[in-house]
Formats: C-alpha cells, sequence, structure tokens
C-alpha cells in the first residue's frame, strides 16, 4: 500500500509560508512559555528584549532589523526548540534604513473603499482628472485624531500628514470620507485653503480638495493640516474609525478621545490589506486618564488601519 503523508502541523505550515509574524506567534503558543518567560530567557543569554517588543512582533506591528535584535531571532529559535534559520529566513532582506521610499504604482480605489465605482464618479464630480491628484503623493507621516460625542457619535476628525510629491507639479491633495449618509463638512487649519468639496448623500462618499501654498516637484514635501465633521444620523453609535493608505507610509497615528460619558469598556487596533480581507488584530489599546486611545505604527504597508472599540 502506498504511504499516507502526515499532514503538516500548525507550526510546520507557519514556518513554511510565513509570514514572521505568524511563525512565530504559532511556536510561541506551542512552547507554552509566557513573553515575560521568554524575554528573561534571552536576557540571560545577553539580548535584551522586552515582553512588549515580543508581542508587536508576533503581532506583525513591528520586526526585527538592528543587529542585537536578529540576533535575538536567532536566540528565540533556540528557546523556542526550532531548527536553526527557520525564524531568519521568514524575516527575508533587511528594509533599507536610509530615506524612507514609497512604490510608484498606489493601490486602486477598489482595493480599499466599498462601492469604489460611486467613489470614483464623486472623485470625477471633483475633477476629471481626480485620481491622478488622489495619487500624485505618498503621506510620509499621518496623525488622525477622532472625537466621539456623548452621544457615542463621531464628531470632529483632525489630520495632520506629511505628503510627498510622486510627480512634479503637485499643488493639491484630495481627502475622502464615507459615511451612512450624511455629508462631510471640511475645513483647511495649515498650509492650505480648501477648494472644492463633492457630497454624494445617496453613496454616503464626500471628497475635497485642499490646495497647497507651493506647488511640489517629484520628492519635494509638505505638511497638510485639515479638519472634517460628520453629522451622523440617528442610528447605531459608531464603534470604529478606519483610515485608508494607497501606498507604503512610514508612520501613522491613529488617535480617538472620547466624551467623558462615552468611555467604551474596550478597544483594539486592527489591519485589513484588502476591502474584503479578513480585519488582523492588532491587539488591545488602553484608554488613559486622557479618555483617549492611540494607536501608533511605523513602515507600513499599504491597506486599512483603524481602532475599534465596544461599549459594555
Amino acid at each position: 500500500m502506498p504511504e499516507r503523508h502526515r499532514p503538516p502541523s500548525e507550526i510546520e505550515r507557519a514556518l513554511h509560508t510565513g509570514p514572521f509574524s505568524e511563525a512565530l506567534r504559532t511556536a510561541i503558543d506551542r512552547s507554552g512559555l509566557s513573553l515575560n518567560r521568554i524575554s528573561s530567557k534571552l536576557d540571560e543569554r545577553g539580548v535584551r528584549v522586552s515582553a512588549a517588543a515580543l508581542s508587536y512582533w508576533q503581532r506583525g506591528s513591528n520586526r526585527p532589523e538592528r543587529a542585537d535584535s536578529l540576533r535575538a531571532v536567532g536566540l528565540l529559535e533556540e528557546i523556542l526548540d526550532l531548527a536553526p534559520n527557520t525564524l531568519m529566513t521568514l524575516l527575508g532582506p533587511r528594509r533599507s534604513r536610509g530615506r524612507w521610499s514609497a512604490p510608484s504604482t498606489p493601490l486602486p480605489t477598489g482595493a480599499l473603499w466599498t462601492d469604489s465605482s460611486d467613489l470614483d464618479r464623486t472623485l470625477s464630480g471633483l475633477e476629471k482628472d481626480a485620481p491622478r491628484s488622489l495619487w500624485a503623493v505618498s503621506t510620509v507621516y499621518t496623525h488622525l485624531r477622532e472625537r466621539v460625542a456623548t452621544d457615542r457619535t463621531l464628531g470632529e476628525t483632525r489630520i495632520r500628514k506629511v505628503v510627498r510629491a510622486e510627480t512634479d507639479g503637485v499643488d493639491r491633495i484630495i481627502a475622502v470620507t464615507h459615511t451612512d449618509g450624511s455629508p462631510t463638512r471640511f475645513e483647511a487649519v495649515h498650509a492650505a485653503r480648501l477648494g472644492r468639496v463633492r457630497t454624494d448623500p445617496g453613496t454616503g462618499y464626500s471628497v475635497a480638495e485642499f490646495i497647497l501654498d507651493r506647488m511640489l516637484n517629484t520628492g519635494d514635501t509638505a505638511t497638510v493640516e485639515y479638519v472634517s465633521y460628520t453629522a451622523t444620523p440617528q442610528g447605531p453609535p459608531q464603534n470604529y474609525t478606519r483610515h485608508s493608505l494607497y501606498r507604503p507610509a512610514a508612520v501613522l497615528v491613529l488617535e480617538v478621545e472620547f466624551d467623558a460619558k462615552a468611555i467604551p469598556a474596550r478597544c483594539a487596533g486592527f489591519y485589513s490589506p484588502r476591502r474584503g480581507t479578513p480585519e488582523q488584530s492588532l491587539g488591545p489599546l488602553w484608554i488613559g486618564n486622557s479618555n483617549s486611545a492611540h494607536l501608533a505604527l511605523s513602515d507600513l504597508d499599504a491597506g486599512m488601519y483603524g481602532i475599534r472599540w465596544e461599549w459594555d
């Protein structure tokens, strides 16, 4: 009789296919060791990696790159009883540590937005070549601050970003919001003025152009700050905020400030590489005495990042 092949175990699959974060998480689960215990074992071997850093590695929100971190990966293979270089191989080539750069091809709107044809139509109402303006810049840094009102609805959204021109002659950026039908009001705050705004109550899309205070050529950067306000209709309170990145970005900070009468019981970060793909948890987020929680990430891939919360 022909020999039957044993199906690969979860750890074998993870080590074979990756990514590094999934393989590390599976190996840690299999070991039964706590992150604090693993951190102590690394310390005993002369390498200091905190339990928090290990948590970031296994969640995929950060990755080991420095020399001491790479040494820690080799020691992790020993501590977790793995064959040499199994985790190291999944890391792939080290990322360049020089000037951050984004690839030339952005994600299409359909990869990030529901009913992207409706968005494209709203964009074309703004200007014929609005998608070009949407993709003409990459985002180096974004700080999005959301406020949740007493009635548990979203109120003001303040966005401050550093953008970089990916082509010559960039004189504007495009902002996009999507709601349950309420139009969004925009206001320029810094280094730009509000241009044309188009809303489509039927689809919930609102788009606005912000005219920069100077024209950018390829590689030039600019800081921009603006605010959006959405009058949320009566209905279930919104329990998440999400930001879409068309290209990889260097830094993204999402912050949610809750009214003192609307503080949730739980809060967590999430990521999804494309619309329709399962969300990947980025772990719980703590709500401090300022009644706010934040998610700070670096060296991000394109995709959707957000914070979700729950009330008891």
